[in-house]
């Protein structure tokens, strides 16, 4: 049997199952750090431009840690999630006023908000990307249910509903959408994997999941001490030590990690020795 390491991910090779897990070798290495107020969030397009929110502002970084970018969103009520839908529009979602605004590559304004209550969602609590250009997820506590929203403001491209009848999911932790797959994190259940056409494909029950990523076939699961991946085409994982303590969320950008402490995010290479 053929176990699939980290190396499908970055390098899309394939090595040989005698590599057992307790012998494999791997270091990580640290690119840049950027600090980070715990009340603050933060984002990472595919570029690796960082994004993040300082008292009231937007501040852009490129991938080499350059300032680049800086403007105003105090009169957007406080930021709950930055989204970059690509290189050129970031979202700026804001769960106190229930609407989405929008900037460029410049952190310009663009355009106008967009009041999530003129298309039927009443609370939500999250957004995520989606594969499909100009379209976000939105999580609706209140009708329970997962909306496919335009962000030029027509009609729902798609809707999954009634999640907590008919899933039993308790508490949405994080949703993403990746290599045509929407995965919902359930961190007291576990993690439920939609195709695009809303139909659930798995359920995996885990506990003790802080934040989830994925990637081609493989997901990432983030625990308190380890970093989990799982190869969902064979069924098998491997868990990988982190490389900071006390790391609450990340993501993988680009063939790198970016893993938030309470105080920085840590812009790490994960390398594997042949």
């Amino acid at each position: 049997m053929r176990i699939r390491t980290l190396y499908i991910v970055f390098l899309l090779l394939n090595v040989n199952s005698s590599f057992a897990q307790d012998s494999l070798r791997y270091t990580w290495h640290e690119k840049i750090s950027y600090p980070l107020d715990s009340t603050e969030v933060w984002a990472v397009d595919v570029l690796d431009n960082f994004y993040f929110s300082d008292k009231g502002t937007i501040i852009k970084y490129d991938s080499a840690g350059v300032f680049k970018f800086s403007q105003s969103i105090k009169s957007l009520g406080r930021m709950t999630q930055m989204v970059p839908i690509n290189t050129m529009k970031l979202v700026h979602f804001s769960e106190e006023q229930q609407r989405l605004c929008y900037f460029d590559n410049t952190l310009t304004r663009i355009g106008d908000c967009l009041e999530l209550i003129d298309s039927d969602i009443v609370d939500a609590s999250m957004i995520s990307t989606s594969n499909r250009p100009d379209k976000v997820w939105v999580v609706d506590n209140v009708n329970s249910k997962l909306v496919l929203l335009s962000l030029e403001g027509q009609s729902q491209g798609q809707e999954i509903d009634n999640l907590k009848g008919i899933l039993s999911i308790g508490s949405i932790s994080q949703i993403i959408e990746r290599n045509n797959r929407l995965y919902l994190l359930d961190s007291e259940k576990g993690i439920y994997v939609f195709d695009l056409y809303g139909s659930l494909i798995e359920f995996r029950p885990v506990e003790g999941v802080k934040h989830i990523d994925a990637y081609d076939n493989s997901m990432f699961l983030l625990t308190g001490t380890e970093l989990k991946i799982i190869f969902l085409d064979i069924n098998d994982e491997l868990s990988i030590a982190l490389p900071k303590e006390n790391i609450e969320e990340f993501t993988f950008s680009n063939q790198m990690f970016f893993f938030r402490t309470s105080t920085y995010v840590h812009k790490f290479a994960l390398k594997f020795d042949k």
